[in-house]
């Protein structure tokens, strides 16, 4: 059964910075890639760095070992695409571990979101600052950022139809900006073929 995004509180979801999550409902199997500390209830977490909520730790910039190969009904990625050095490759494989028909969602960042390019607080959230600091952690640091149509083209590339995409997440002054400018996330689904 699959159906529409819905907020991760209400479907026993993820949340990321007191931010709940659009999880799109799908049952079976999951695969959450880049789990962090609140894995999606229900999956098999993968993360980077080693956490309490991850059951494998992975360099997500490679592939998974084989038997992780079209076993899952959703694989999901929040916050991950934007923070690896080949965004394609990482989608590739994650229409790899997923079964035929089966989805892989992603959120990331929105790079039209007005306040990553202010830089003066209370309004501005700057992200080209992201990038130019130097350091120890900057191979898990911000390496690009996408606008939709962006992430249609490489789920597309990746072998991915997306069937559901949208902003969310406003604040107080996003209300005043069209959705593409006043919502700071994307989300994107996209059904693998047979």
């Amino acid at each position: 059964m699959t159906g529409k995004n819905a907020p991760a509180g209400k479907s026993g979801g993820k949340e990321t910075q007191d931010v709940p999550l659009p999880v799109f409902k799908v049952s079976g199997e999951k695969l959450d890639l880049g789990c962090g500390h609140n894995k999606l209830q229900g999956s098999f977490g993968v993360d980077f760095v080693k956490t309490g909520c991850a059951d494998l730790q992975w360099d997500l910039d490679k592939k998974l070992p084989q038997k992780f190969w079209g076993k899952y009904d959703l694989v999901f990625s929040a916050g991950v695409l934007d923070h690896l050095g080949n965004p394609l490759n990482f989608l590739q494989n994650c229409c790899t571990y997923a079964k035929p028909n089966g989805f892989v969602q992603a959120i990331v960042d929105n790079a039209d979101y007005w306040r990553y390019h202010k830089k003066a607080w209370p309004f501005g959230n700057y992200h080209a600052g992201l990038w130019y600091r130097e350091n120890k952690l900057a191979k898990v640091q911000h390496k690009m950022l996408f606008q939709l149509g962006h992430l249609r083209n490489l789920f597309t590339l990746a072998g991915l139809k997306p069937v559901e995409e949208s902003y969310f997440w406003r604040r107080s002054l996003d209300y005043l900006f069209p959705k593409h400018l006043g919502n700071a996330y994307i989300s994107i689904v996209g059904k693998k073929g047979k």
